[in-house]
């Protein structure tokens, strides 16, 4: 690690110097008072640079800082490159919405606002800028972005240089398709940006990319494109019991559970609307109706376990880290409201994984896998999807399912997860533990400065025991 932490000071200096270095950092990186390139996201300048004694402080003319869109008086990183000899600043991430209300400054993302905060926090915390703008804040011919940057608890207007990433929470899957954001997306790919969360991910694309991988395949439901009768008399004829979604859907929307019974066909959805039909036909006929056209799929039917007919599954938090290396942020239970869907969205619970696993049944062997097999599942999954898929992933929310007889399943893979605050409930009588960044808000900042060129260190383990000691 070569950077070093520091506040930009702007200044108007009385010599022809530009930007003032602390003798420590002149003394870390070898350098000699001398002429360098400073670069802030897109932005480069040439500045004399020169030595002061001030320990942490960076001076620099004012012009200067106005011409790299610096931010002045908050925690940066300066990075020195000798290769090149220049001096970056950063990590500067930007985070790519659809819109924003500036009526509301404490909270002008909606229900993403919790989530932002808390990546901002982290990153004033640790030393950094975060910028949140839409696809029409960007002037591309001028290298500027004019977006949200959270001061003070809330949200202000700025004009900062192109980001050094920029992490994609667009939530319209319509205009993430579109010609004009494809042309966006390729611009950031000439600029040099990296932009990952690419795109959402459609079941079936998927399906077919994994079902190519053979470590995959064993955890694969049976699954076909629901295009005509025959599809549908082939799935419920092999599976009996057969799930009807949504292609491009989330959070349970849209989900219908089919199943071939002794007198004919049942459908059935969240609502808790039955329908009986005695024949395939009559039963194509209503999902056609139902489907309207939009893409859906058939997924085998699985024997879930669960606790009184609500079904489990659980929710894996796959992120990079600040190595660059998937890593699991997290693991929870869901059970259903209903037999057909446990989102949490759609009136579902939250517990531990342990406790669900011991909650939950009927077992048909002895065979059960722990929570540590289930993240096992999920790492494995998220690496062979990444090599799979092209473009640029850095989260994957995996919703597995565990069966009767143990065997672990994947029920769909979600490149945009939710940020809401839902958590497990905290058990009666106990003590809710201080509000602080959620880990999956300090794991995207940690690699967005890795993919910004400011990797960050290692907790060392002798501090993280002596911290443990203390609490």
């Amino acid at each position: 690690m070569s950077y070093l932490p520091t506040v930009v000071q702007a200044i108007e200096p009385k010599s022809e110097v530009d930007l003032y270095l602390p003798q420590a950092h002149m003394r870390k990186w070898n350098l000699q008072p001398s002429t360098l390139t400073v670069q802030f996201g897109n932005k480069t300048v040439r500045a004399r640079v020169s030595r002061m004694e001030r320990k942490s402080r960076i001076w620099i003319r004012t012009s200067m800082a106005q011409s790299l869109h610096l931010p002045t008086g908050v925690p940066l990183l300066v990075d020195y490159q000798a290769n090149q000899q220049s001096l970056v600043f950063g990590p500067y991430m930007g985070i790519l919405v659809s819109a924003y209300n500036l009526q509301y400054p404490l909270a002008p993302f909606g229900p993403l606002s919790h989530f932002f905060n808390e990546v901002a926090d982290s990153c004033r915390k640790r030393g950094g800028v975060i910028c949140a703008f839409r696809p029409q804040d960007v002037n591309w011919d001028a290298g500027i972005v004019r977006g949200l940057v959270r001061k003070g608890g809330s949200w202000r207007q700025q004009v900062l240089p192109l980001p050094q990433c920029i992490y994609n929470r667009l939530v319209s899957r319509q205009r993430e398709r579109s010609e004009a954001m494809s042309a966006w997306v390729q611009r950031c790919k000439e600029a040099n940006i990296p932009f990952f969360n690419e795109r959402f991910l459609n079941k079936w694309h998927v399906h077919t990319a994994l079902e190519k991988q053979e470590a995959a395949v064993p955890h694969l439901p049976g699954m076909l494109r629901y295009e005509n009768q025959d599809d549908l008399q082939e799935m419920i004829t092999r599976y009996h019991t057969v799930y009807a979604k949504p292609a491009n859907g989330s959070m349970g929307r849209g989900i219908i559970r089919l199943r071939r019974k002794q007198n004919g066909y049942q459908a059935a959805s969240p609502g808790g609307l039955n329908k009986h039909f005695s024949s395939i036909s009559g039963l194509h006929k209503y999902l056609s109706k139902r489907t309207k056209g939009k893409p859906y799929l058939l997924q085998q039917g699985l024997p879930l376990i669960g606790v009184q007919n609500r079904p489990a599954d659980f929710r894996v938090l796959v992120q990079k880290d600040r190595k660059g290396e998937w890593s699991i942020t997290s693991l929870v239970a869901r059970l259903g409201q209903n037999r057909i869907v446990s989102n949490v969205s759609r009136g579902g619970s939250m517990m531990s994984p342990a406790h669900a696993l011991r909650l939950c049944g009927p077992w048909a062997c002895s065979q059960r896998p722990t929570p540590q097999t289930l993240k096992h599942v999920a790492l494995k999954l998220s690496r062979l999807l990444e090599e799979a898929l092209p473009g640029h992933y850095a989260e994957f929310g995996v919703d597995l399912g565990v069966d009767v007889r143990g065997q672990v399943w994947l029920l769909e893979v979600n490149s945009k997860p939710s940020k809401t605050v839902n958590s497990i409930p905290i058990p009666e009588g106990a003590e809710a533990p201080p509000r602080r960044a959620r880990p999956s808000a300090v794991r995207m900042f940690e690699y967005a400065s890795y993919i910004s060129g400011f990797p960050r260190p290692s907790p060392n383990r002798k501090t993280a025991r002596k911290k443990t000691r203390r609490r």
